[in-house]
């Protein structure tokens, strides 16, 4: 009982408990409708490139857009670009969900509809990332932190639960697909509210201390690459996010072509990938409050790429849903690490910029999508998966470099793996001002920045 109270235990803040239950909806709603479009991509085309290209517009408005949400999250209330970040998907899924009834869908249409969706999420993303360091207090941010990625893995089971409970009620093809579209759409009927009614709004930074957006865009990215730990993370996550979501443009066509499966029915396999992504959740949410996280890190690399090689060799239907497992374990886990690592190596001031790069990489796995989708056209399948693992183990190979070039660096004073750090007798900067002669207050080696990120990260606090 006292394990299950520390694992929910940031549930006793009513506004997170809403917060929590906004994101659960939300994601479930966009797994639903991101798990179909390259489905109905390939069901209007029968092309892997089609599948690819449907979410092209998401890539291209969360590359460009990304950055410049993470601006906006550092600047203006947080409360209010939730709201509206969350408004604009539903919108566009129900209509969406109409075009497909009515049979007047197309591929530049879809390709329209993610960009304006991709949009939003690059509003709405490093502002709730941001928001939460205002809902909870200090002491249930790590709490937090970890149910808000838990909601995240619960909407990725769900989202292809529905698709599989639909389909057994109806065959997911044509109208029917539409039909799915427009009930995910309704989710959003309860999100909004639910999002509005949360009291703590997240302070913004007083008119007078604002600059202009395109400077302190460039300060916060000067800051992401002046740091050695910060800049391998987000090179890593670029990478591994792209191959990670490549699962998502090559399964329709996979389906059809090697296991004769309809190109729709992706309910069975990413139900799979979402149970198996959350137990490892689950898993990791406590180890990465120690010296393990880099190891761990490194480790869920090689279980994704070792996943798309066995996927690549499945010899039947059932042997590839099961070792899909091993891509959604290792995706997820990697995400969780590697996000955590990057918050704790951050300071509050630049989190929402530095969080905001970090989701770029959901921009570029949209604009690899066409990239995977070509290569399988060219040499099928399974050969392209087989691809993917390989670049994901030499970006796993690239981060051990990084980590054993950077381990024992002096961690950043004013970040949370410093706080940790300091108690533990490990390297840290002093601050610029402090006068000192090297910038360390201690000799001993920091194994640090692979101490609990997430554990003791400061919020963000309100510029006076």
């Amino acid at each position: 009982m006292r394990q299950f109270r520390q694992t929910f235990a940031a549930f006793v803040v009513r506004d997170f408990r809403y917060m929590w239950g906004g994101s659960l909806l939300s994601v479930t709603a966009f797994m639903t409708s991101f798990s179909l479009i390259p489905s109905v991509a390939y069901e209007l085309t029968g092309s892997y490139t089609a599948a690819g290209i449907a979410m092209l517009g998401s890539g291209i408005s969360q590359t460009l857009l990304g950055p410049i949400g993470g601006v906006i999250a550092d600047r203006y209330r947080k409360k209010p670009l939730v709201v509206v970040g969350q408004a604009m998907p539903g919108v566009l899924l129900g209509a969406l969900g109409t075009l497909i009834v009515t049979d007047l869908i197309s591929i530049p249409l879809l390709v329209l509809a993610t960009l304006v969706m991709g949009a939003g999420f690059s509003l709405m993303g490093p502002a709730r990332q941001a928001w939460t360091g205002f809902i909870v207090p200090r002491r249930l941010l790590a709490n937090a932190v970890a149910l808000q990625q838990m909601s995240m893995n619960t909407g990725q089971v769900l989202g292809p639960t529905l698709i599989a409970l639909f389909g057994l009620f109806m065959t997911l093809e044509g109208a029917n697909t539409g039909i799915l579209f427009l009930l995910v759409a309704s989710f959003f009927a309860i999100v909004v509210p639910m999002t509005a009614s949360i009291r703590t709004e997240g302070p913004a930074t007083p008119v007078d201390q604002r600059r202009a957006m395109r400077v302190e865009l460039a300060e916060g990215f000067r800051y992401l690459r002046s740091n050695p730990r910060l800049r391998i993370l987000w090179f890593y996550f670029l990478l591994i996010v792209a191959c990670g979501w490549g699962f998502q443009t090559l399964l329709p066509g996979v389906l059809a072509q090697e296991f004769g499966r309809a190109p729709t029915d992706v309910g069975p396999t990413f139900l799979i990938f979402g149970v198996s992504s959350l137990v490892i959740n689950i898993m990791l949410a406590g180890a990465v409050s120690g010296r393990w996280a880099w190891p761990l890190l490194l480790i869920m690399g090689v279980v994704m790429a070792v996943g798309f090689w066995l996927v690549a060799l499945a010899p039947s239907y059932g042997m590839f849903l099961i070792l899909g497992a091993f891509i959604g374990a290792g995706r997820s886990g990697t995400m969780l690490v590697n996000q955590s690592l990057m918050m704790g190596n951050t300071k509050p001031a630049y989190f929402g910029r530095v969080m905001s790069f970090a989701m770029m990489a959901f921009g570029f796995q949209a604009l690899f999508g066409p990239v995977w989708g070509g290569i399988a056209d060219a040499i099928g399948g399974p050969q392209t998966m087989a691809l993917i693992g390989v670049i994901a183990a030499g970006a796993t190979v690239v981060m051990l470099i990084g980590w054993l070039r950077t381990r024992n660096l002096p961690l950043e004073a004013g970040t949370a793996a410093a706080s940790m750090g300091r108690r533990m007798g490990v390297s840290v900067q002093r601050p610029a001002t402090s006068g000192s002669a090297n910038g360390v207050e201690s000799e001993q080696p920091a194994f640090a920045a692979q101490l609990a990120p997430v554990a003791l990260m400061d919020p963000q606090k309100a510029r006076s």
